[in-house]
């Protein structure tokens, strides 16, 4: 017996139509979620210490018009900037923060294309002291988690650059397009020194 093609009734044929349109308009909100971070502008603001690699200055993260969108306790904005005014010649400012004091950065975006990230920073009193970094994110549940991912322990009260800190590699991204609202925290270690800190930059891993 020959087999027999059966082409779909009208009624069939729109049902499934509607559900191919469905899982499409389905599919659409997905793609718009992984459309990853806003890309930011550029320089090189590390080339001559050796790093090459592009960076865009986090949000208020130079101090010259304050310290907008940062939350401080024990923390102010003050006169005096880094030693090599590497965002400006013109720049006076930095943030000084107190030995029990805190600064928590305004949140920014990250994505797996945000490697690391980097400032200048210095004791300012104390015999001794640790400046704790921290990153604060929330996970899928909500719940607000602090990861640290750097100590800085200044034996002097020179300005000094600090080491390229992981941002994207100590947070649950894998996949491109994967975002995460970040802020940095700036932490001294109780009783010990206090601290000042300027010129704070992102690396958006952009190539040119």
């Amino acid at each position: 017996m020959p087999y027999v093609i059966r082409r779909p009734k009208p009624r069939a044929a729109r049902a499934a139509a509607l559900i191919a349109s469905a899982l499409v308009a389905l599919a659409f909100p997905a793609l718009a979620s992984a459309a990853g971070c806003p890309s930011t502008p550029t320089t090189k603001p590390f080339k001559p210490y050796g790093d090459s690699a592009n960076y865009s200055l986090a949000p208020s993260g130079a101090f010259e018009g304050g310290a907008s969108g940062w939350a401080l306790s024990g923390a102010a904005v003050v006169a005096g900037n880094e030693s090599y005014y590497l965002h400006g010649t013109a720049d006076t400012r930095s943030l000084a923060i107190s030995p029990a004091g805190t600064a928590v950065s305004p949140a920014f975006c990250v994505s797996v294309d945000h490697p690391s990230f980097r400032f200048f920073a210095r004791r300012t009193g104390g015999t001794w002291g640790t400046l704790v970094v921290k990153l604060r994110w929330r996970d899928s549940a909500g719940r607000t988690n602090d990861t640290t991912v750097g100590a800085i322990n200044a034996a002097s009260t020179s300005w000094q650059l600090s080491p390229r800190l992981a941002l994207a590699t100590t947070l649950p991204l894998w996949q491109s397009g994967q975002t995460l609202s970040v802020q940095i925290v700036f932490d001294p270690e109780d009783y010990g020194g206090a601290f000042a800190i300027d010129d704070v930059y992102i690396d958006p891993y952009t190539k040119g």
